[in-house]
């Protein structure tokens, strides 16, 4: 039951589908806008305390150089005492001349090319400098935040505090993939909830669906019923009423087909009759009585035609009623010699299979044969009827007729009866 209903989600032919894929691009594009903004802030958030960290300890650490090695030069003091700057922070610190040459590195680095980053050049101008990147030591990136050592309200150097990014990224990406998973349970939730909700909208469609399937087929006494009070409902009332309305036209035609056929049926008697008799005199003229055989033989056609109507108006009304005889298999196969039959005793049914290898039946009309009326293109078919009346006994007996064939070359009529236990 469960694979059934996740396999009906995702039948890409269905208004289910179509809703849950909407839905489901609506709340990923939502989602991707939500992780894009939770990544950004997130990351911001982290750099902007490692900032505001390091800025408030290297300025601190300025002022204290400031203050107590006022009168020497920064080489000097560098060589005399670098506790000042080492405890003031547990980040890299560098002394950087106007140059951009390290004067001191606490963890050791040398440097080939002179300082050029962004965070230097505003330091030597004065300002608090940021930077972000890359360094020949580093596989993460670092932060870098450098401040300018003054002596008399002039630049004479730049102290600069740097620290691996390495540890704040994890943080960040462990964030985004906790996310990230709430996210995709949130939407295997979000399709199986999307899914319980359209199957109370789908429901109704499919009840909808069988039901117009069933009075295509000509079962007109079906109807819609307990649909819901919206548009559903509406088509099913509008379902309900056309088939009132076919019903009623069904049965003016049938009572037409009915009066006309009884109406028809005397005269043609005569008519027949009096062809017959008159063919019995003697005429000069051959014509006259090869004209009474056609008068005869068309007669007697349309005699044919009206017993079938009858038959037919009969079948439709419901009026026929069948007295049911025990047979034997065996003198139907001896009557009719081309007979095939199969006895299935697991499914208590038996097939006759009866195929002539005449003209066929056209593909595109084969599935309409059996229909009321329908005539084929072939000069051969006939008023529509025989098919339709033999389809209806079949029925009355509980039993199948089933036609195939191969235009051209053959056709093969089954018939499928119930055998007696």
């Amino acid at each position: 039951m469960k694979n059934n209903f996740i396999k009906n989600i995702f039948v890409n032919s269905s208004i289910r589908y179509s809703i849950i894929k909407s839905s489901i691009s609506v709340f990923l594009f939502i989602i991707l806008a939500l992780s894009l903004s939770i990544s950004y802030y997130v990351r911001k958030a982290y750099y902007d305390t490692i900032r505001d960290n390091l800025s408030n300890q290297i300025i601190k650490a300025v002022e204290n150089y400031q203050n107590n090695y006022k009168n020497s030069s920064l080489e000097t003091n560098i060589l005399l005492d670098l506790d000042d700057f080492i405890n003031s922070t547990s980040a890299q610190v560098q002394v950087i001349d106007l140059d951009g040459r390290v004067l001191m590195d606490t963890i050791g680095v040398t440097y080939e090319e002179p300082i050029d980053t962004q965070d230097f050049k505003i330091a030597i101008l004065g300002g608090l400098g940021q930077w972000i990147g890359k360094v020949s030591y580093s596989k993460s990136k670092v932060m870098s935040v450098s401040y300018p050592i003054e002596n008399y309200n002039q630049v004479i150097g730049v102290l600069r505090f740097t620290v691996s990014l390495d540890y704040a990224n994890k943080n960040i990406t462990k964030i985004i993939f906790t996310f990230t998973l709430a996210v995709v349970i949130a939407l295997i939730f979000y399709i199986i909830i999307i899914g319980l909700v359209t199957e109370k909208i789908i429901q109704p469609i499919k009840t909808l669906t069988n039901i117009a399937k069933k009075m295509a087929l000509g079962d007109l006494g079906v109807r819609c019923k307990n649909l819901p009070n919206n548009e559903v409902g509406a088509l099913g009332d509008t379902l309900n009423y056309m088939a009132d309305e076919i019903s009623k036209k069904d049965q003016l035609k049938n009572n037409f087909i009915s009066t006309v056929s009884h109406e028809l049926r005397t005269p043609l008697t005569s008519i027949k009759g009096w062809a017959i008799t008159l063919q019995y005199d003697e005429f000069d003229n051959p014509a006259i009585l090869n004209g009474l055989k056609i008068i005869e033989g068309e007669t007697e056609r349309l005699a044919v035609m009206v017993e079938e109507l009858l038959d037919f108006s009969k079948f439709i009304s419901q009026k026929v009623t069948l007295n049911f005889e025990k047979i034997d298999i065996k003198d139907i196969n001896e009557y009719i010699v081309t007979v095939k039959y199969l006895i299935d005793r697991n499914k208590n049914i038996i097939c006759l299979e009866i195929t002539d290898n005449g003209m066929g039946i056209p593909s595109e009309e084969l599935s309409r044969v059996k229909e009321k009326f329908f005539k084929g293109k072939s000069s051969k078919s006939k008023n529509g009827l025989g098919l339709s009346i033999s389809d209806e006994i079949m029925k009355l007996h509980g039993g199948e007729l089933l036609i195939d064939s191969i235009y051209g070359e053959w056709t093969k009529v089954t018939l499928v009866l119930p055998m007696d236990k």
